[in-house]
């Protein structure tokens, strides 16, 4: 599957929002947009309140953070209720979450790796678990990135590093678990390669029965 190519890419606004994509599996048409401030926080927030409150909590964020306001947020919708989302950023070594929570970061990323993409805040809700709705999200961000930006690699922050979709899609455990916030939340990095990422989560959603509407895409 691949994102639509359409978005406007400029030197004042390098990252182009709006892009859609619509996928359908079994009579399920789920629509994922590449959105940012505002435009996201709404949806995303009452999710998260409703089904990720309890997590974020446990590890001391808030519901909407000064990194959702600099991300670009994947969000699925099912007739239009949103159903998923994720958050993505553009992230070095020295700033942004990872290297936060990770100050090893460093030297737990390939030789020579400065910038990456950081996927985290991934969350579906329950009902719509289990459908390949993570591996969309991880998909949909990957292309969109590397069509709009020079980034390579890819890591992300879990509680669950040992997934069979997250071995699946390339990656592997970089570091973890350290413990976050006032419950100690075991949270683990993972990482891979981005373009590998991309197919191989792909695959996966063929395998699993996505495919891609062009009729949806705009």
């Amino acid at each position: 599957m691949t994102l639509p190519q359409d978005g406007a890419v400029t030197q004042d606004h390098p990252l182009a929002i709006g892009d859609t994509i619509t996928c359908l599996r079994q009579g399920l048409r789920v629509v994922t947009t590449a959105t940012r401030g505002e435009a996201a926080q709404e949806s995303i927030v009452d999710m998260r309140e409703q089904y990720y409150h309890a997590a974020l909590v446990g590890l001391g964020v808030a519901l909407w953070d000064r990194y959702d306001t600099e991300g670009v947020h994947f969000l699925c919708t099912v007739e239009g209720v949103p159903v998923a989302s994720m958050r993505s950023t553009q992230d070095s070594v020295r700033l942004g979450e990872a290297a936060h929570d990770f100050p090893d970061l460093a030297a737990r990323l390939p030789e020579r790796t400065n910038d990456f993409l950081y996927l985290s805040r991934q969350l579906v809700v329950p009902r719509f678990r289990k459908i390949g709705l993570a591996a969309l999200l991880t998909n949909c961000a990957a292309l969109w990135w590397r069509s709009r930006s020079t980034l390579d690699y890819l890591v992300a922050s879990t509680r669950e590093p040992a997934t069979d979709g997250a071995r699946r899609s390339g990656v592997t455990v970089l570091a973890g678990p350290t413990h976050l916030g006032p419950r100690q939340t075991p949270v683990f990095l993972i990482g891979g390669d981005l373009a590998v990422i991309a197919d191989n989560t792909g695959a996966l959603l063929e395998h699993h029965g996505w495919v891609a509407d062009p009729s949806g895409q705009r």
